[in-house]
C-alpha cells in the first residue's frame, strides 16, 4: 500500500518541484494539499496540470483542517513554507493534535535547522515559537557521516537542509576534522530560482542577465547552519568568508571552497581516495576523477552532488568544488531521500 503524503505551501517554486518528483514515486501518493492563498480556480489548474485526480484540499487559515492532518489520515507531511511560518504551522499543529499522533515530518524551512536558539533569532530576525521541538527534529543531510542514514530512519521529524549548507557541509565533512585548517573561504553561486517567485519574477522582468553578491557582510541566514554542521563535525567552533552570489541561469549551484591547509603539500590523489572512501556508500555523490572539474549542467535536474578539486603548484591551499541543483539536491530531492529513508524505503525512490 502507497504511503499518503500531504504537501503544506504550494505557492512556491519547492512545492510544485516536489509534486513533479512524488509524481513518478512508486510507493507515495499525494493525497492532501494545503494552502493559506490559493483560490479554487488555481487549484483546480494545479491539479490539472500536475495530473492529480483524488486529491483533498485545504487551507491552512482553516482551524479545522489541521484535525484532519493526523496519523490516521497521512503518513507524512512535507512543509513547503517559509521560515518563520512553517513553525506556526507546526505550533497551530500541536495544539490541535499531540506531538506523538503527528504524522512524520520533513520540513524544507529553516525553523528547526539550527540548535542556537540565539543564532536562530539573531539571523532570522524572530523569536524561536517551539525551541522545546528543536531536539525532536534531526539534521536531514544523509551522508554527512557514516551514522547519519541510520539516525534519519529512526526520527519521525527531519529538519531539511539549505541549498549553500548542503554544498559547504559535504564538500568539508570528510576533511574537516582531519587536516589542520588555518583559512576557509567559501565562494558560493546560485541559480535566479534560489530566491524564491519574488525573485524569479524580478529577476526575469530585466532580462535574466545580471551576476552581484548578497548579504556580503556576514548576514546571510545560512551561515549559522554552516557553521554549527562544521563545528560539530569539527568537535571545535569553525569560522570562514562566506559571499554567495546570483548567476544567470534559473537553477543549479556551484561552491568553491578555498582551504588553507597548515602543510606545505597536499597530493590531491591522497584527498580523492579520502573522499572516495569517505562517501563509498553514497549513491548520490560523485567524486569526480582530477581531470574533471564539477558543472552545474551534470547535476540540474538531479539529486547529485558532485565534488572535485585543485591546487595550484607550490601552494598550500586546495580548492574544493561542489555542484548541486539547488532545488533539488538542495531542497525537494534531498526531502524526498530523507523521507525514503524514513519509510524504509530505497534511497533512491522516484529520484532516479
Amino acid at each position: 500500500m502507497q504511503k499518503k503524503v500531504a504537501i503544506i505551501g504550494i505557492s512556491g517554486i519547492t512545492a510544485k518541484e516536489l509534486i513533479r518528483i512524488l509524481r513518478n514515486h512508486k510507493k507515495v501518493s499525494i493525497t492532501h494539499l494545503l494552502s493559506s492563498s490559493k483560490s479554487e480556480e488555481e487549484l483546480e489548474f494545479l491539479k490539472e496540470k500536475f495530473n492529480l485526480k483524488e486529491i483533498i484540499f485545504l487551507s491552512t487559515s482553516d482551524i479545522n483542517s489541521y484535525n484532519k492532518l493526523n496519523r490516521n489520515n497521512l503518513d507524512l507531511l512535507f512543509l513547503c513554507l517559509p521560515h518563520k511560518i512553517s513553525m506556526e504551522f507546526v505550533k497551530n499543529l500541536t495544539d490541535v493534535i499531540h506531538i506523538n499522533l503527528l504524522p512524520k515530518i520533513v520540513d524544507l524551512s529553516a525553523d528547526f535547522r539550527i540548535k542556537n536558539v540565539k543564532l536562530y533569532e539573531k539571523f532570522y530576525e524572530c523569536k524561536h515559537l517551539l525551541p522545546q521541538l528543536l531536539k525532536k527534529f534531526i539534521y536531514g543531510l544523509p551522508e554527512i557521516n557514516k551514522e547519519q542514514k541510520k539516525l534519519i530512519s529512526c526520527f519521525n521529524f527531519i529538519a531539511n537542509p539549505g541549498c549553500y549548507p548542503t554544498t559547504v557541509v559535504l564538500g568539508l565533512a570528510p576533511i574537516i576534522s582531519k587536516y589542520q585548517i588555518e583559512e576557509i573561504i567559501i565562494d558560493a553561486k546560485s541559480g535566479y530560482s534560489g530566491g524564491g517567485k519574488k525573485l524569479v519574477e524580478e529577476y526575469e522582468s530585466y532580462g535574466k542577465n545580471n551576476t552581484y553578491p548578497y548579504s556580503v557582510a556576514g548576514k546571510h541566514r545560512h551561515i549559522p547552519e554552516i557553521k554549527e554542521q562544521l563545528s560539530s563535525l569539527a568537535k571545535k567552533e569553525i569560522n570562514f568568508l562566506f559571499t554567495p552570489y546570483v548567476v544567470p541561469q534559473y537553477q543549479g549551484m556551484i561552491t568553491t571552497i578555498y582551504l588553507k591547509i597548515k602543510k606545505n603539500k597536499i597530493h590531491l590523489n591522497d584527498l580523492y581516495e579520502e573522499y572516495k572512501n569517505y562517501y563509498e556508500n553514497c549513491y548520490f555523490i560523485r567524486i569526480l576523477p582530477l581531470d574533471k572539474l564539477a558543472q552545474t549542467k551534470n547535476v540540474i535536474r538531479t539529486n547529485f552532488c558532485d565534488i572535485s578539486f585543485a591546487q595550484e603548484e607550490n601552494s598550500n591551499w586546495i580548492k574544493i568544488f561542489v555542484a548541486i541543483d539547488n532545488l533539488i539536491k538542495g531542497a525537494v530531492g534531498q526531502a524526498v531521500q530523507n523521507m525514503n529513508l524514513m519509510f524504509g524505503f530505497d534511497e533512491k525512490e522516484g529520484l532516479i
